[in-house]
């Protein structure tokens, strides 16, 4: 008999990054519904717990929320011993955690935004990849997904350090997936279209408003719309999810075919 998915996660310990913003608080909310034991890290000092988790009494069970610096080696160590500590066996991670300092020209980008992006986006996830595989290593494997872009098969002059930084994170996806098939640990990336978070309306110009900054998205999103957080959460749910155990390597587009446009 085959699993049940909102059972898909059941005992299972999962961490994912960049809880402060949309989509990270809708993946943690999905794995719980599955069943999942999620840690939420939040950077250190940005504020409150999501409400639509702590005010959901099933769902705040399942989540433990935690800071962490995802450019700091040593918030990693300490994040991974605290699950451990805590009894968890850490099945799953999401590298979600991400920057974006949009509407800069290419010509006027400094090298400390430049930094701060790599720093943040690619930094981060590799560190995430290798502390996350360690553990998986000696715990008889696991599963980590890499929130990457659609910006990276772009060019887009006025955001060239997120582009870079997230097409350097589906070279890691992929580096990563090579060294931890040997261990059991699979390793895939999501790529976001526009989706309907606070990161997505910060691109919106002075003078913009609301309704064209949409309407000019959903031209170039084949589908006719923009994406939810909810589209994101499903498709990292499916690379997780101990059933597609044969999926590593992978780059799973979720923008409405904006790659193909």
């Amino acid at each position: 008999m085959e699993a049940s998915p909102t059972a898909a996660f059941d005992g299972r310990a999962v961490l994912v990054t960049g809880g402060s913003g949309g989509i990270g608080t809708a993946i943690a909310r999905l794995l719980a519904t599955r069943g999942a034991q999620v840690y939420l890290a939040r950077r250190p000092g940005s504020g409150m717990k999501d409400r639509a988790i702590a005010d959901h009494a099933p769902l705040a069970a399942q989540v433990r929320h935690l800071e962490l610096d995802v450019t700091a080696e040593a918030d990693w160590v300490r994040a991974l011993s605290l699950i451990e500590s805590a009894g968890d066996a850490l099945y799953g991670l999401v590298n979600n955690a991400a920057v974006l300092e949009p509407a800069i020209d290419f010509l006027d980008l400094d090298l400390a935004q430049w930094r701060r992006h790599l720093s943040v986006n690619l930094d981060g996830s590799f560190l995430g990849c290798r502390c996350a595989m360690r553990i998986m290593a000696s715990s008889g494997g696991g599963a980590i997904v890499n929130v990457s872009s659609g910006a990276a098969l772009l060019t887009v002059p006025e955001a060239a350090a997120y582009c870079v930084s997230k097409s350097a994170v589906l070279a890691l996806t992929r580096l990563a997936a090579k060294a931890g098939g040997r261990h059991g640990v699979r390793v895939n990336a999501v790529l976001p279209g526009a989706i309907d978070t606070p990161m997505l309306w910060r691109n919106v110009r002075e003078g913009e408003s609301p309704a064209a900054f949409v309407q000019a998205l959903t031209r170039v999103h084949p589908i006719g719309r923009i994406g939810t957080t909810a589209d994101v959460a499903a498709a990292v749910a499916f690379l997780l999810d101990p059933a597609n155990d044969f999926m590593t390597g992978a780059g799973l587009s979720v923008d409405g075919g904006q790659v193909v446009h």
